[in-house]
Parts: structure tokens; C-alpha cells; sequence
């Protein structure tokens, strides 16, 4: 298992320790920028001195704030960690109630959303998505040679914003893509919560919708090798494949409201097809042990097709060659 997904079971004074990859890569994630809401500063004291604070949203103990019964899983992978000042990490842990988990997550998320525009993710060149409102699939094509090891949810999610032919590709039939995190239910009667799936595309003959979730081509497919003979898959794979299923059961059970709200073009749900994007073969899958414990478990898993990266731009590029030697 990957480092920056590995779990760190020592432990000194009730506080897990965070591997010097994990520490370097959220700073650099973050900008070494405070994540809060509407702060904003600065962690860096002239050239040398770093007072920022890398903070939990769910606690690996139990006495932990935001301690839940899976967050051992979970503890100690990038996804957990928030960059904050001190004076903002205090307030986070001292009222767990107010500052969920759910309400990290999207903090973190709106932050790292605005550092695509400024920063390299982890030290990587930073990418040229210009302003248009699309580009062409040679275009994203190129953005993928250039950002394999992009870890951000949010740039890829851009990316498929301004080439929406590149998931179209996914499809057997012609598919336009009706919007990016949309609504599928699931808010509470005080109108909190709520699921919002990546992308939602839609047939232009049969308006059936198709639900997709994004991951990175960094995201993990596999864990650990499991005796001797197969490899058990990660959390994050299984963990999409049922968050996907679960947006679908709350699309369908919310059918009629969202189509009777929406001033979209019309969509219809006949058993809506779930799609992940998630994780690179061609990096991280290396024996045929491997290989055989991945496409085992994505051919069994029903209602959700699992693509990856490298499938989903080599088929574009074979489009794409195609095209050229037509022309």
C-alpha cells in the first residue's frame, strides 16, 4: 500500500503520528494557506518559520473530536488533513459540534478549489487551463500527459467541465453532459445535507441519465495483499462504488421532484447507470496477481462500471487518431 494511504498505527502521547510525505504534501496542497473560511493567512514567518497546523477532520482516538467507528481507516490518508492556523485549529476541536466533519470537508474542498487557479499541487508544474469555457480533446489530452500525478479532485473535474467529450467517450451512445455537482436528494427535513454526485450526463433519444463519480488517477484501486494470493481493494474504490449507488437510490427516490424542479433540458431515470472514474492502471497495477484481483472485483460489482484514467484518455487518443488519419 502506498505511503500516503497507509494508516500509521504509533502512537505518541494519544497522537498519531502523520509520515513526513503526508505532512509536506498537505502543506503544499493547501498553499500553506489557513483552509478557514474567510482567513486566508499566510503560515509562513519570512523565509524559514512555519507556524501552521495540520488538523484532523475526523479523530483517529477516541476521545478525539469527530471520533466516529471508521475514522481508523482513514485517519492518517491525505484526504483527512486540513491546513489551518493555530488560533483556527483551536476553535475547530474545541466545538466539534459546530465544525463537523461535513463542514471540514467542504472547506477544505473550497480552498483547494481556489489554489487550482494560483498553485501546483505537491510540487507539480502548475497546469494552463485558460479561461475558455471549453477545450478541445487534443487540448485535454495534453492536460492529462502533462498532470498524471495531479492529486485534486477539483482540477479534473474542471477538466471534464471544459471537454465534456471526454467522458462522452464512455458512452456507446451519444450522451450530452447535463451538469456538474448536481443535486440527487437526500437533505433532511431542516434542509441540510443532501448528495451531490460529479457529473450527471444524459441521452439525447431516451433523456436516461447517467451518474458519474470523479476520483483522481492518484486514488488507490488496490490495499494490501491479502494471503498470498489476492489483493483486497482499497477503501477509496469500494468507498465510491457505494457512494454512487447511493446517489442513485436518492435520485430515484427523488425522481419526480428534481425533474418537476428542473429548467434543464428534461432527463428520466430508468435505472440510471453509475460510472467512476478513478486511479491508473498503468502506474499503479505492476503484477498479474494484481491485475486479476482488480478486474475481478470491477466485472462483479453491479451497476457501477469502474474506468480508469489511462483507459479513459487511451481511447480518446484512439479517437483521436482515427479522426486524423480520416482527414
Amino acid at each position: 500500500m502506498d505511503e500516503l494511504s497507509k494508516p500509521k498505527k504509533a502512537k505518541i502521547n494519544s497522537r498519531w503520528l502523520r509520515s513526513p510525505r503526508i505532512k509536506a504534501y498537505v502543506m503544499a496542497r493547501h498553499g500553506s494557506e489557513c483552509s478557514f473560511p474567510g482567513c486566508g493567512i499566510q503560515l509562513y514567518h519570512g523565509d524559514q518559520f512555519f507556524f501552521g497546523q495540520i488538523a484532523s477532520i475526523v479523530s483517529a482516538v477516541k476521545h478525539g473530536p469527530r471520533y466516529s467507528p471508521n475514522s481508523a481507516a482513514v485517519s492518517d490518508t491525505p484526504d483527512n488533513y486540513i491546513l489551518l492556523c493555530p488560533n483556527h485549529h483551536a476553535i475547530i476541536d474545541r466545538k466539534p459540534d459546530i465544525y463537523t466533519a461535513e463542514w471540514l470537508r467542504e472547506a477544505r474542498a473550497e480552498h483547494l478549489n481556489k489554489m487550482l487557479r494560483a498553485l501546483s499541487i505537491a510540487g507539480q508544474p502548475s497546469v494552463v487551463m485558460d479561461e475558455r469555457e471549453t477545450i478541445s480533446l487534443a487540448e485535454a489530452v495534453k492536460v492529462w500527459v502533462d498532470n498524471k500525478t495531479n492529486a485534486a479532485e477539483e482540477f479534473w473535474q474542471v477538466l471534464f467541465q471544459k471537454c465534456p467529450a471526454v467522458l462522452g467517450q464512455l458512452f456507446p451512445r451519444s450522451m450530452f453532459q447535463l451538469g456538474s455537482k448536481c443535486y440527487v436528494g437526500g437533505k433532511s427535513l431542516n434542509n441540510k445535507s443532501g448528495n451531490l454526485v460529479d457529473f450527471v450526463y444524459s441521452s439525447p433519444l431516451t433523456s436516461n441519465a447517467v451518474l458519474m463519480e470523479i476520483k483522481t488517477p492518484v486514488t488507490k484501486l488496490l490495499g494490501r495483499l491479502y494471503r498470498g494470493n489476492a489483493y483486497s481493494i482499497s477503501d477509496e474504490l469500494s468507498g465510491s462504488c457505494v457512494q454512487v449507488l447511493n446517489y442513485k437510490e436518492q435520485f430515484l427516490k427523488e425522481y419526480h421532484n428534481l425533474s418537476a424542479n428542473s429548467t434543464d433540458q428534461a432527463f428520466s431515470a430508468f435505472n440510471p447507470k453509475c460510472v467512476i472514474v478513478i486511479g491508473n492502471i498503468s502506474t499503479e497495477i505492476v503484477n498479474p496477481t494484481q491485475m486479476k484481483s482488480f478486474e475481478l472485483f470491477r466485472s462483479s460489482v453491479s451497476g457501477v462500471e469502474i474506468v480508469t484514467y489511462d483507459e479513459l484518455f487511451e481511447k480518446v487518443q484512439s479517437i483521436l487518431e482515427i479522426l486524423g488519419a480520416e482527414s
